[in-house]
């Protein structure tokens, strides 16, 4: 071809092909109805073993933290999500299952509190992780005998599980029902005196009114992280799997991200060599802080736990007896006393907040209750008690909450309170957490 042509050539029209025609990078895909969707076969799930195992493969050492959130929240072979773990048959026993009187004691002293406040109704009761349901029961019966009606409060629950949901519901309710996605709530239902009842998967999504929160042993299976001092500063606990397929503690090489963001003022150790840190439950704490002086209410924490004293609290309990925690996860219970001193500092004031609560406590559940002149229900139970037998077993129960040697001491309480209230508390002292004069 010689140069005339060649240039005839490229002049010519350009026509496309049709192998060079762009088509469409995507098509229509028909996206599966959520109210349809449905849980994986159980029978088909792989162990909580086989899930940290692939995890620690994939990702290298987990922190514990981590290794508590998977152990507890699994959809499907997570700790709370299977069985009923609570009562003599469980693995571990809470107060309101002990005594009525607790219950009922704690319900006193959330109304006497508000009456400095004012009426306190309508009233939001919001518990987070209300267990099977006991602590709410002896509530609305004492709410009952000061005229609280269905009109009057309603019932906001915080709950992950869906085997515990249940419970509550079959236990709380005459009716129940899921709710649709678009709403807050995932369940809803009512007593039988007709009080509406509202369960939440995060605290976020309760409404923002007047409200009474409780967190009875709430913070203390709050996924935490572990630390230790060492020559080189600062090192965070990890959890690896050995040689043997095991899982075991590692510390790490290196500060990692949680060092450096938790393990500094003001939650500093002090002299402490080990520290443990759970930052959602400061976030949570930090939440009700400023929902209490927002909003109004109280809120009530009653945990196991110290005030920024103890060191290495983790641990696990499988039917009553304390075990290790790294061994058969997801049968046995994970949890660590709660540091009441970090709570203190996530609620309290800090530079730039408007909005915080005033904390008092903790005080040991032996003081709480005795300042609430918890023995003057005590003799009226006995009294009320038709054998021996009941008067012995009214009496053996009310000495397991308060005995030091028991849930006396170890068990704590601390309140937030409305920063408003701070002239009203200095006239009028927070029951429970000071001597009445």
């Amino acid at each position: 071809m010689n140069i005339h042509n060649l240039f005839r050539f490229l002049n010519r029209p350009l026509v496309i092909s049709s192998i060079c025609k762009r088509h469409k990078g995507y098509k229509v895909v028909q996206r599966p109805d959520p109210k349809t969707l449905k849980m994986p076969n159980l029978a088909e799930a792989p162990s909580i073993m086989d899930i940290l195992k692939e995890k620690i493969r994939l990702n290298g050492p987990i922190t514990v933290a981590e290794y508590m959130h998977i152990v507890i929240t699994n959809p499907t072979e997570g700790y709370y999500m299977k069985k009923d773990v609570i009562g003599q048959t469980g693995d571990f026993v809470t107060s309101p299952e002990i005594s009525q009187l607790f219950g009922e004691i704690l319900a006193v002293w959330f109304f006497a509190e508000t009456q400095k406040m004012g009426s306190g109704k309508p009233l939001q009761i919001v518990e987070l992780g209300p267990g099977n349901g006991t602590l709410l029961i002896d509530f609305l019966r004492v709410l009952n005998r000061y005229g609280y009606r269905s009109s009057d409060l309603s019932l906001h629950l915080v709950e992950i599980s869906s085997t515990m949901l249940q419970m509550q519901a079959n236990r709380l309710c005459v009716s129940h029902r899921d709710s649709g996605i678009d709403m807050p709530y995932n369940h809803e239902g009512e007593t039988a005196g007709g009080i509406k009842i509202y369960w939440y998967n995060d605290l976020k999504k309760v409404p923002n009114n007047f409200s009474w929160y409780i967190a009875h042993e709430f913070f203390d299976v709050l996924p935490i992280h572990k630390f230790e001092h060492t020559e080189k500063g600062w090192r965070e606990i990890l959890i690896d799997i050995d040689e043997a397929g095991k899982l075991q503690y590692r510390i790490s090489a290196n500060e990692t991200q949680s060092v450096k963001v938790l393990v500094r003022p003001p939650l500093d150790a002090g002299d402490r060599m080990h520290v443990e840190v759970s930052p959602r439950g400061l976030g949570i704490a930090r939440q009700l802080a400023s929902r209490v002086d927002q909003y109004g209410g109280l809120a009530l924490i009653a945990d196991y736990g110290h005030d920024g004293d103890k060191e290495d609290t983790f641990r696990a309990f499988h039917k009553h007896k304390v075990v290790d925690p790294l061994e058969n996860p997801g049968l046995s219970d994970l949890t660590a006393d709660v540091d009441f001193s970090q709570l203190r500092i996530a609620a309290s004031m800090r530079p730039g907040e408007e909005n915080y609560a005033i904390v008092v406590g903790p005080v040991k559940q032996l003081q709480f209750l005795e300042r609430l002149q918890a023995e003057v229900r005590l003799k009226m139970l006995i009294d009320s008690a038709e054998t021996d037998e009941a008067k012995e077993k009214v009496k053996a129960a009310y000495n397991m909450l308060v005995d030091p040697k028991q849930m006396g001491e170890r068990f704590k309480f601390m309140a937030f309170y409305p920063s408003a209230m701070s002239k009203i508390l200095d006239k009028y002292p927070p029951l429970g957490f000071s001597t009445l004069k």
